[in-house]
């Protein structure tokens, strides 16, 4: 699997010696996917031949994490 996709915070499933194993991806570095197991596993990393399927992390949006907002938006009005 490609690995451009995933992101910190992702859930990833994964396939090591024939057996599976899901996690929260940590970070991606020189390949290799560091994740936090969700289910039972004693794995903490694998590589992108090992990664079988990904979900993203809910309410994303493209290419940019925090969208941001409008100036009149962030200020209340003070009544007195």
């Amino acid at each position: 699997m490609r690995l451009e996709g995933i992101e910190t915070g992702d859930i990833v499933k994964v396939s090591i010696g024939g057996r599976t194993a899901y996690g929260e991806v940590l970070e991606i570095r020189a390949g290799t996917v560091h994740f936090e197991p969700i289910t039972r596993s004693s794995w903490r990393h694998a590589s992108a031949h090992q990664v079988v399927r990904h979900w993203r992390l809910a309410g994303r949006r493209g290419g940019d994490r925090a969208a941001a907002q409008p100036l009149q938006q962030l200020s209340l009005p003070l009544h007195e």
